[in-house]
């Protein structure tokens, strides 16, 4: 677990200066719960470093131990310790309620300031001692179901020639596309190297904006307009894996994704 020992807000204003923040679906608890009256501070962070692992053992006849068949990851539990306090009972009590405002939500993007990284999480629990002062010292914690954590997004330009690429970080990640059509066309379609492949049958026009994502399997048009019934196929929707890439496509586009660690 990772620990600070200085907790103290160092503006006058009411504003916190610490190296250690929490935001949860983009709301930064630390400086949206202190002001003049009152304040919240994240005092220590868990589980962003080894993440257990899921042995699946097969037992070999004649043989001394067990084989490893396979490895996946555990789920990832995020506990959040913090200190929220207010100057009257009321206000403490307030101050709770427009916590809980903050942290609803499934699946959102979970961040400290000290990393430049984020979760995919949902608030599963809380430990909130009795109150019996205005200051108190409580931990909640946020449940990743999908354990890894994302850290940088890369952008890789894909041109109409084939081109080299490094897909970096320590699993296969999702993948975003995303271009604007210059010419009048029936056809996008993009192949790798590496089994991803996309082919797409409409009638585009110049200006127009395609987005195709590799979760959800989703495609759009011009952001409002549902494309996936133009996938052909032959399409085949598979994840980036680390390593080499070889992609070209049939127009220039941007092929985004994030670095995924454990």
């Amino acid at each position: 677990m990772y620990q600070f020992v200085d907790t103290q807000p160092t503006s006058d204003t009411g504003g916190t200066s610490l190296s250690l923040q929490t935001v949860f679906n983009g709301n930064n608890l630390d400086e949206l719960l202190t002001d003049e009256t009152g304040r919240f501070v994240t005092l220590s962070v868990g589980g962003r470093g080894i993440l257990n692992r899921r042995l699946d053992l097969v037992q070999m006849p004649g043989a001394h131990g067990s084989r490893v068949k396979g490895v996946t990851y555990d789920v990832r539990e995020i506990p959040v310790k913090f200190l929220i306090a207010d100057d009257t009972n009321e206000g403490l009590r307030e101050r709770f309620n427009r916590l809980n405002g903050y942290i609803k939500g499934n699946e959102k993007r979970l961040e400290f300031t000290d990393e430049n990284a984020h979760f995919i999480a949902t608030l599963s629990g809380a430990n909130i001692p009795d109150e019996d002062s205005n200051s108190l010292v409580c931990m909640m914690t946020f449940t990743c179901a999908d354990s890894a954590k994302r850290v940088n997004e890369k952008v890789i330009e894909v041109g109409t020639s084939e081109s080299i690429h490094t897909i970096t970080g320590q699993d296969s990640a999702p993948w975003e596309i995303s271009l604007r059509f210059t010419a009048n066309t029936d056809k996008f379609e993009l192949e790798t190297d590496s089994g991803l492949y996309i082919l797409l049958g409409y009638d585009f026009i110049e200006g127009d904006r395609l987005t195709i994502k590799y979760e959800g399997r989703e495609v759009w048009l011009n952001d409002d307009r549902d494309l996936r019934f133009a996938i052909m196929l032959a399409s085949n929707y598979e994840l980036l894996e680390p390593g080499p890439l070889v992609v070209k496509a049939s127009h220039a586009c941007e092929l985004k994704y994030e670095e995924r660690y454990y």
